[in-house]
C-alpha cells in the first residue's frame, strides 16, 4: 500500500495511462508502477510474456487492483525489498537507483504502525502528506 500510495499521490488505483509514457520492459504498469521486466519474469500468471506484450497482457494488471496486488506480493517476496526497490526506481541498469525510494516507503510505514497501528484505522492513512514519486 505505501508503494502505492507513494506513487499516485495516496490514490489507491492506476491513475496515468498503461505504460506511463513507456514501452516494452521499461513500461510502467498498475497502482504500484512496477515495470513489465519485473512482471513478466517475477508474477504469475505474466511469466514467459515477451517485452512486446506489456500493451496486451498488461492492461489485466493496469487496470485490476487485486491482479497487481497479487503481484506486488510475488515481486516483494522474490526480490526482497533491496533488490525489489533498486530494480523497481532504475530497472536494470540502475539496481542502486532504489535506497532514496526505500527510505520514503519506510518513513511511510513507521508511520502507520505508529501506536499499534492507529494510523491503519483511523483514516490517516490517506492524509498523510505524500508527494507522487
Amino acid at each position: 500500500m505505501a508503494v502505492a500510495m507513494l506513487e499516485n499521490g495516496c490514490a489507491f488505483t492506476a491513475a496515468y495511462s498503461a505504460g506511463n509514457n513507456k514501452q516494452d520492459d521499461a513500461a510502467e504498469l498498475g497502482v504500484y508502477r512496477n515495470n513489465w521486466h519485473m512482471i513478466r519474469t517475477y508474477c504469475e500468471p505474466f511469466k514467459g510474456a515477451s517485452a512486446g506484450e506489456w500493451q496486451s497482457r498488461g492492461q489485466e494488471l493496469h487496470n485490476d487492483v487485486q491482479i497487481a496486488t497479487a503481484c506486488q506480493r510475488q515481486l516483494w517476496e522474490t526480490l526482497g525489498p533491496d533488490q525489489y526497490f533498486g530494480m523497481q526506481r532504475g530497472g536494470l541498469g540502475n539496481m542502486g537507483a532504489g535506497s532514496h525510494y526505500k527510505e520514503y516507503v519506510y518513513k511511510y510505514l513507521d508511520f502507520l504502525n505508529r501506536n499499534g497501528g492507529e494510523h491503519l484505522k483511523d483514516g490517516m492513512a490517506t492524509y498523510w502528506n505524500v508527494a507522487s514519486m
